[in-house]
């Protein structure tokens, strides 16, 4: 009677339960259970018991909404969220506090470091057989942590980190040697740096294009504080205006005029000032359309480029360094910011072929008022023109295609909404390496694997790339769960 007998079923256990419990128990039943099952009255009454307080606790009524699950942790699911966690930017020891406070797993330094180095090493071999074919335009920069350069190589298109690499130097020739390992592309986006541009030159790839956030963000920057000070200028001439007009003495009359006539002469000045680095900001602006606006072709490079010389030469004039910055950037290297269009007209030349001049000419002119609206906000007569204008394209590229608008405007826009300027994209990737390499106790090769395939991994929630992760934008075989490549199981729902 003493043995365990497992070989009843929950489902019998709970008939039997049910027959104690019940207030109409008929005379005999206890005995008649004992008898059919072999049990004594005592292990009867002991599971009565268990049913009643598990029901009472089951139909209690608790707090309103959904309740929180408690986990179901084992080794797993530990050394999944160790390296989720890495991904996030937690340090070695924030790991250990997460995983004690949140999963009650006290688990050792030198076990969060032997999960992580297991993951690195299996991050390395997957990226090493990942071999991407794609066609697309790339991006490079490089990024500093414990006083070495990380370089970094990211796809215009697809966003897939292809090479992500700790080197000694970040000279021409280490950069050149980076990017003959990796597929030959037909451009190269990247900042001024001079070791960039070297190791370009010594990979022998035909188009460099410079980035244009890099002269347009902090252009825009400089007009803001512009603007700023003149308006603190201008608020510091009121404020006095308003003591003079209070004074009642000659002499506090004297003194607070005194000060409004040099107030009032800092205040010009800082609006003129501020008004002159406008036009210019904006006459660079114009520059960096795709499209020229009046005409609906692809810009011309050699006038642009001169004309933004002029402007440098210009800014030159001006006193302080963010002036001598722009002015040497646009008088020296204005020419590669339009090194892509060449490649810009290629791309466009069988919609030409295919659609006829006019109507390419009429939509890109289309293409481009709407991406000038996205850019900057424009007063109500400027959006009242610009509407006439883009009306007028839609109307002559309709002539033209008839039911065919629609086909050709998508084309056009797969083009023109491509890549083609900056090199914006790797300082996004390095956004998102930076806290990584900031919180990493040690920081080595196999931290930037990890950080490469879990980048290359994860799957986009939203903006044009949703739904895919950037290995599959370059045409890879990735599972649902890519932790399953690092040779973690998959993860168990309970």
């Amino acid at each position: 009677m003493a043995a365990r007998r497992d070989e009843i079923t929950g489902k019998e256990r709970l008939a039997m339960g049910l027959a104690i419990l019940s207030p109409e128990r008929a005379y005999g039943t206890m005995t008649k259970l004992s008898d059919k099952w072999q049990m004594s009255r005592q292990a009867l009454y002991a599971m009565a018991v268990k049913l009643k307080d598990g029901i009472e606790t089951l139909l209690s009524p608790g707090p309103h909404g959904p309740v929180a699950e408690t986990p179901w942790v084992d080794d797993n699911r530990l050394k999944r969220m160790t390296v989720v966690l890495c991904e996030c930017g937690v340090s070695q020891r924030g790991t250990q506090k997460c995983l004690s406070e949140g999963l009650d797993a006290n688990m050792s330094l030198g076990w969060v470091n032997k999960t992580l180095y297991d993951a690195e090493k299996a991050a390395a071999r997957v990226n090493a057989m990942w071999q991407p074919k794609s066609d697309e335009s790339l991006s490079g920069d490089e990024i500093y942590s414990q006083d070495q350069p990380n370089l970094l190589l990211v796809g215009n298109e697809s966003t897939y980190v292809y090479a992500l690499t700790r080197q000694l130097d970040c000279t021409g020739e280490t950069w050149g040697c980076v990017l003959l390992d990796h597929p030959t592309c037909p451009q190269f986006n990247s900042d001024a740096g001079v070791g960039l541009a070297s190791g370009v030159k010594q990979a022998g790839l035909l188009v460099h294009q410079l980035d244009w956030d890099h002269v347009i963000r902090p252009m825009w920057g400089q007009v803001c504080r512009g603007e700023a000070q003149a308006y603190a200028a201008i608020a510091a001439y009121e404020a006095r205006l308003v003591l003079y007009k209070e004074a009642k003495t000659p002499g506090r009359l004297a003194q607070h005029l005194a000060v409004l006539n040099r107030l009032a002469q800092e205040m010009q000045e800082k609006i003129t000032r501020a008004d002159d680095f406008r036009k210019l900001a904006e006459q660079v602006d114009a520059e960096f359309g795709l499209i020229e606006i009046n005409s609906g072709r692809v810009r011309n490079p050699d006038l642009a480029a001169q004309r933004l010389q002029v402007i440098g030469q210009l800014f030159k004039q001006w006193t302080g360094v963010i002036y001598q910055k722009v002015g040497s950037y646009f008088s020296n290297l204005s020419t590669g910011l339009f090194a892509y269009v060449p490649r810009l007209q290629s791309a466009l030349q069988p919609l030409f072929e295919r659609w006829g001049t006019p109507a390419i000419l009429a939509l890109s002119r289309i293409w481009q008022y709407e991406a000038d609206i996205r850019r900057h906000p424009r007063s109500d007569i400027e959006c009242q023109r610009i509407h006439k204008a883009w009306a007028t394209c839609l109307d002559d590229a309709f002539l033209v295609l008839g039911d065919q608008l629609w086909l050709a405007w998508d084309e056009i826009s797969a083009i023109l909404g491509k890549v083609w300027r900056g090199s914006s994209l790797a300082e996004c990737i390095n956004s998102k390496l930076r806290p990584v390499l900031n919180r990493r106790d040690q920081t080595d090769q196999g931290c930037l694997d990890l950080f490469r395939f879990l980048h290359n991994s994860r799957v986009y929630n939203r903006g044009k790339r949703a739904g895919y992760s950037p290995a599959q934008l370059v045409d890879l075989d990735v599972p649902d769960d890519p932790l399953t490549l690092l040779g973690f199981s998959p993860k168990v729902s309970i």
